[in-house]
């Protein structure tokens, strides 16, 4: 008697590994591989001197702006949509690999034929036929199919998730930096306030030159267009203060009017006790670069899935409940014994001859498995130059700095000097001109190498993926003793 079963159990294993559709050659083909940023060159940088490394820079205005437009802010919300619907998707995932449990009851009213094949009560007769049961399922997950399928949609989820968080970032940065360029616009038009007094200044005394015979029609003419241009100035930095009031309004998805008396503040230079270098590695947190990994996770899990399909599928169905068919019905007749009805029905199905089209599956999850890794590679080559660039513009930046403070103080000392000779008749009224507007120039270059030492700052910030803070040694020594 237990011949056959061996022999129905042998030839079952034979048809399950023969007939399986064909894999042959899949692992061996050549696949694409994910880089390291020390692959592209990243090395511990050198830091100078920088700001203040705490991302809202000490500024309550500019904290209550950050947290109203990380709440308000269209394209940050559909950002969390997707991430939320990601999460969705990997849940749903994630309860495939379950058993169900299912209540199914039907009825039917009908008019059996008179030549019915029960003979009576039935035939010819109205009766009744109904079902009503719980029905159980499982499918066995030995492939691993069900669980990569489930890692895929986590792994879609995380990516979804670093998006989310790059979106978040990218804000952010671009909120700091229209702030910072909103406070330097303000300050140039201090400065050309002072510079409009400091003309009307000259414009007087050229005037009182003039009075004494000591100056001509021509000099003071020239003093009042000075003068004329520094109203001009004015008045066009009056209208870019409002246009970037505007920008930051827009961006921050809040009504125009709520920045138009906004006056943010640069900030400081500080002397920061920053590491010698900055580990390469950081890099590698940057959301982009984390939502890009996982994507090659997920491509990775879905090649998984695919190749378990080669594989048999195997269910186990579990029924009991109540059917009855009779010319009368009621509930006594629904619960009689003979009403009771139970079962299992266990069931394979393996490939056997499909065209190719399971290997063709393979090879697209495959395909998108090497493009996710290029993708990866890229974005990681991206962000290595990012934070290169970054340094070295405020190496420059800190460089250039310097030596503008240096030339600064020249031209505060030769514009003193030239007025000075200039009122005791010593010097022309030229001299002046070219002291003064020397000095001027100088005053928005300094003013220019400020903001733009300020917006590079923050865009390193971005470029480690918000990471700068922990990278101080007194902050990593501050999150230890929370530990």
């Amino acid at each position: 008697m237990k011949k056959p079963w061996i022999l129905a159990t042998t030839l079952g294993c034979c048809l399950v590994l023969a007939g399986c559709a064909d894999m042959q050659g899949l692992d061996q083909m050549p696949r694409a591989r994910t880089h390291s940023p020390q692959d592209y060159g990243a090395t511990p940088v050198q830091w100078p001197g920088l700001f203040h490394p705490g991302a809202r820079y000490e500024d309550p205005a500019l904290d209550a702006l950050l947290s109203e437009a990380l709440e308000g802010n269209p394209d940050l919300s559909q950002a969390r949509d997707r991430l939320m619907q990601a999460q969705a998707y990997a849940e749903e995932a994630g309860a495939a690999r379950l058993p169900t449990l299912n209540l199914e009851g039907s009825a039917q009213a009908r008019r059996y034929a008179a030549e019915y094949d029960a003979g009576p009560p039935l035939a010819g007769a109205h009766g009744m036929a109904a079902v009503l049961g719980v029905q159980a399922g499982y499918t066995f997950d030995f492939w691993g199919g069900q669980r990569a399928a489930m890692r895929a949609a986590l792994g879609e989820a995380a990516a979804a998730e670093g998006e989310w968080r790059a979106a978040r970032l990218l804000l952010v940065c671009r909120l700091q930096r229209g702030w910072f360029e909103l406070a330097g616009l303000l300050v140039a038009q201090t400065q050309t306030r002072e510079g409009l007094e400091l003309r009307r200044q000259t414009l007087e005394l050229v005037r009182m030159r003039r009075a004494a015979g000591l100056d001509t029609d021509v000099q003071v003419a020239q003093a009042r267009a000075d003068v004329s241009a520094s109203l001009r100035e004015g008045a066009a930095l009056a209208q870019q203060i409002g246009l970037q009031r505007h920008a930051l309004a827009a961006l921050a998805g809040l009504p125009l009017h709520r920045l138009a008396h906004a006056a943010p503040a640069l900030p400081q230079p500080l002397a920061l006790a920053l590491p010698p270098a900055l580990p390469a590695e950081l890099i590698a947190q940057r959301p982009e670069v984390v939502a890009a990994r996982w994507r090659v996770e997920a491509a990775g899990q879905r090649m998984q899935a695919a190749k378990a399909a080669f594989y048999p599928n195997i269910d186990l169905r579990l029924f009991a409940g109540l059917a009855r068919q009779s010319a009368t019905f009621g509930l006594r007749d629904w619960l009689h014994a003979g009403s009771r009805q139970y079962g299992i029905e266990p069931a394979i199905s393996l490939p056997l001859f499909d065209g190719g089209r399971l290997r063709a599956r393979w090879k697209g999850r495959a395909a998108q498995f090497d493009e996710a890794v290029h993708g990866y590679n890229q974005a990681l080559l991206v962000a290595v130059r990012d934070v290169a660039d970054q340094v070295l513009s405020l190496q420059a930046l800190a460089t250039q700095r310097a030596e503008q403070g240096r030339s600064l103080q020249a031209r505060q000392r030769a514009f003193a000097l030239a007025r000075a000779q200039y009122q005791a008749g010593l010097a022309d009224y030229l001299t002046v001109l070219t002291a003064q507007d020397a000095l001027l120039r100088d005053r928005r270059l300094a003013l220019d190498l400020q903001i733009q030492t300020v917006t590079r700052r923050v865009e390193l910030e971005r470029a480690l993926g918000g990471s700068l803070i922990a990278a101080a040694p007194e902050n990593r020594k501050e999150n230890k003793h929370d530990d």
